[in-house]
């Protein structure tokens, strides 16, 4: 091998190697930007609260709430929470459970139920079901309209995080304090009326029956 070809081959070399550690200085940049997008409430979409993991989306909204100007604004232990993932007060300085439901499915009756609930424990004024979900269930409506708690679902949060982008921060502030939802219900449409047969007192296989005595009163 003569020297010409020799030295081609070093500053070949040393020109891969040197493309090379260009091409890990720029994939380091873009990893570090991206995940710097991705922690920055600011830059963060819906499709990147998809992402999210449940606990991810609670400290998401802490830092969301705090940056809209709910300054008294906390974060329940990760265990033991008793149904409310944060707590913060409004502009009429109303106490207020909240409940982040990261989820796809459709939200269900057990979201009201819990988040009613700590309610009742935090001894707070109001309550919210914030979900990135697109659909609500009937009973679950129903339920919500039953006990007043306010459910901010997809697209509500949505219309959050564009106007908080946007800087509009009293208007996103009045749709999170929107009224919770009014329902037409009927709670007696949930009770299954049985039809007894005369001294017989019957549900699915159990029974009992009266006694003369007792059928006569």
């Amino acid at each position: 091998m003569n020297e010409s070809v020799s030295t081609w081959l070093s500053v070949a070399g040393f020109n891969v190697l040197l493309l090379l550690a260009f091409a890990i200085i720029v994939i380091a940049a873009l990893l570090h930007f991206r995940k710097k997008k991705r922690f920055d409430v600011s830059k963060i979409s819906i499709t990147d609260i998809d992402r999210m993991s449940g606990h991810d989306f609670e400290d998401y909204l802490y830092v969301l709430f705090v940056a809209l100007g709910y300054d008294e604004t906390f974060l329940t232990k990760k265990s033991r929470d008793f149904g409310a993932d944060l707590l913060f007060r409004d502009r009429l300085d109303a106490q207020t459970v909240v409940q982040a439901k990261r989820i796809t499915e459709k939200i269900g009756l057990d979201a009201i139920q819990e988040i009613y609930a700590a309610k009742a424990y935090y001894d707070a004024n109001q309550a919210i079901v914030i979900t990135s979900a697109n659909d609500v269930s009937d009973p679950c409506r129903k339920l919500a309209a039953a006990t007043k708690v306010r459910i901010l679902a997809r697209e509500d949060l949505i219309e959050v995080i564009r106007l908080f982008k946007k800087g509009k921060l009293t208007e996103a502030q009045d749709v999170i304090e929107l009224p919770h939802e009014e329902i037409d219900y009927n709670a007696e449409d949930s009770i299954d009326d049985l039809d007894h047969q005369r001294g017989l007192i019957k549900a699915g296989e159990y029974f009992y029956k009266l006694t003369k005595t007792r059928q006569s009163m």
